[in-house]
């Protein structure tokens, strides 16, 4: 029979995953209209910087979710 605690644990990398990979190309869209200059001007310049820097924490920090997730799992007493 299953662990029910390991069950648990990698449903919870399960959803982890589904939500990196929902939210992953959140700011995707706003990053391409900034590089066909969609706003122009120093203004636009800034918040063309915000938002791909925006969009590389939220990828880091999404891709470091599921890293530590599955590091979680992988040492979680129970079978693999």
């Amino acid at each position: 029979m299953p662990d029910p605690d390991r069950a648990a644990a990698q449903a919870a990398v399960a959803r982890i995953q589904r939500l990196s990979d929902e939210h992953w190309w959140t700011l995707h869209q706003v990053c391409l209209l900034m590089r066909s200059e969609t706003w122009v001007g120093p203004a636009g310049r800034r918040f063309g910087d915000e938002v791909h820097a925006a969009e590389r924490r939220l990828r880091d920090l999404l891709a470091e979710a599921v890293t530590d997730a599955r590091q979680k799992l992988s040492t979680a007493p129970g079978r693999p």
